[in-house]
């Protein structure tokens, strides 16, 4: 979904040469009195209030071309001022006491003096929008409209027509692990509690909205002098064996009831899957990367949030009964940390990362490519992205151009740096750089999701990064991004 453009009417009163009702010239005159201006307001408090809405006193019509979708008006509230001794209802009721469906045409009665003029308010739903080619920025801290203040780290979906951020703040026995909902990717209201992690990621299959991984500070670490506090501890901690149980999974297919799937296993048996992931990810559960592929459910298994890469993102699985995640060995040969996985016309790919302590050496360059999920060839060594870890790539809703966004890379005064650039591809080693709005900041790991016009919108992700994970166990070590931007897939 688009975020609403403000609206505003944009001629000056002065212009439309308004005056009162009942000076001796307004019979007959046209102009005399009217509606002058009208803003509106969306359920989740978006408003329009500047530019390009058009009200024509001699048709009677108020025009307001918007870029959104059609869920984000189903209940809006009306605002109107008109000119002196002048009332406007709908339905002989004030606007104050009544919400609009705006999908359809309403009609605004403007009454002064024992005369009505009958406006007809029709707002519509346009895909244009010069400044979604390069970037528009939406907000440059989502903690500022639902989302809590002590988040530090969220992922974002987009199901059913309705944007998902599970949130992970707080700390110690204050922590709290929290589902927010948005209709335009700005304003969130909380819809469940103590679903996810810090890190989990999300994915749609089979019509339904999983969230997967995470570790929790409160819950997963040593308790105090087995390796770490419960809330920080670095590499202590990090070292020490953490209390990992299950492998959580939540899903939902209406978005309202949330069922635990998670994954419960055995550390002792090493064929286990959960031991295997465990001790890959000491965490295979800090960002792992589900996706949709030929039909069946994928699945790497993340990265550490401390510590060295080399053993982060071995582990690749496929879900293709619904029941048993079966490991695919041969991916190993593409799997870095940090890497890009992406599903581009019937292919899938997997590019990038880092292959151990993140340095101009580690990064890759490689593009791995596979038609069937388990064979993996090298579609090329070396693309126009280069070297870079922690890049996102999403894909057009046809599945035929990839976009890659963000990610840690090189400059080269040797420094590290943030991928400032949007690289696009039609077939996965091909890449072309897009013209940028100046003020996008790219980060590592931003999360991104694509509505049903092919906007794609860019959340958060992390400023920095140093030669290991993003992630900490203390959360003053992070440095997490919560501006949320919105492209235009070309």
């Amino acid at each position: 979904m688009k975020k609403l453009n403000a609206m505003l009417f944009a001629a000056a009163l002065a212009a439309l040469g308004f005056t009162s009702c009942d000076e001796d010239d307004a019979a007959g005159d046209a102009a005399s009195f009217g509606i002058t201006e009208v803003s509106v307001t969306t359920k989740a408090g978006v408003s329009y209030t500047l530019s390009d809405i058009s009200i024509s006193q001699t048709e009677l019509t108020i025009t307001m071309p918007v870029t959104t979708q059609t869920s984000d008006l189903e209940t809006c509230t009306i605002a109107a001022k008109a000119t002196l001794n002048t009332t406007v209802t709908v339905d002989d009721k004030a606007l104050e006491d009544s919400t609009f469906n705006l999908n359809n045409s309403v009609t605004l009665t403007a009454a002064c003096d024992g005369q009505t003029k009958e406006y007809v308010l029709t707002v519509s739903c346009t895909e244009e929008d010069a400044d979604l080619a390069t970037g528009k920025l939406l907000t440059s801290n989502l903690r500022n409209s639902g989302i809590p203040a002590g988040t530090y780290d969220y992922s974002v979906a987009f199901f059913k027509g309705k944007f998902y951020a599970f949130t992970a703040s707080g700390t110690g026995d204050a922590s709290e692990y929290s589902v927010y909902t948005s209709t335009n990717g700005i304003s969130w209201e909380k819809a469940a509690d103590n679903i996810g992690g810090m890190g989990a990621s999300p994915v749609i299959y089979n019509d339904k909205l999983y969230i997967m991984g995470g570790v929790r500070l409160n819950e997963d670490m040593p308790e105090q002098g087995e390796g770490g506090s419960g809330t920080g501890g670095g590499m202590a901690a990090a070292g020490g064996a953490l209390n990992l149980k299950t492998f959580r999974t939540w899903t939902t297919a209406d978005g309202d009831t949330w069922t635990d799937e998670s994954i419960e296993g055995s550390m002792e048996d090493p064929s286990d899957m959960f031991r295997v992931m465990a001790f890959r990810g000491l965490l295979g559960f800090l960002r792992p990367t589900p996706f949709v592929f030929n039909e069946k459910l994928y699945l790497e298994s993340g990265t550490k949030y401390y510590g060295e890469f080399q053993s982060s993102n071995e582990s690749f699985y496929c879900l293709s009964d619904g029941e048993t995640y079966t490991p695919i060995m041969s991916a190993r040969i593409a799997l870095r940390s940090l890497c890009s996985t992406f599903v581009l016309n019937n292919k899938l790919f997997i590019m990038c990362g880092s292959g151990g302590v993140i340095s101009p050496t580690t990064l890759q360059t490689a593009v791995y490519s596979s038609e069937d999920g388990e064979n993996f060839i090298t579609a090329s060594d070396n693309t126009a992205v280069g070297a870079l870890c922690g890049a996102t790539v999403v894909t057009n809703n046809a599945g035929t151009a990839a976009y890659l966004f963000g990610g840690c890379c090189y400059n080269e005064e040797g420094a590290r740096v943030m991928n400032d650039k949007i690289y696009r591809t039609e077939d996965g080693t091909t890449w072309t750089a897009l013209e940028v709005n100046p003020a996008y900041t790219g980060t590592v790991t931003p999360r991104i999701v694509v509505d049903d016009n092919d906007i794609a919108y860019v959340f958060g992700g992390f400023l920095s990064c140093g030669e290991y994970s993003p992630y900490s166990t203390s959360v003053d070590e992070m440095e997490p991004s919560f501006a949320a931007w919105a492209f235009q897939l070309q």
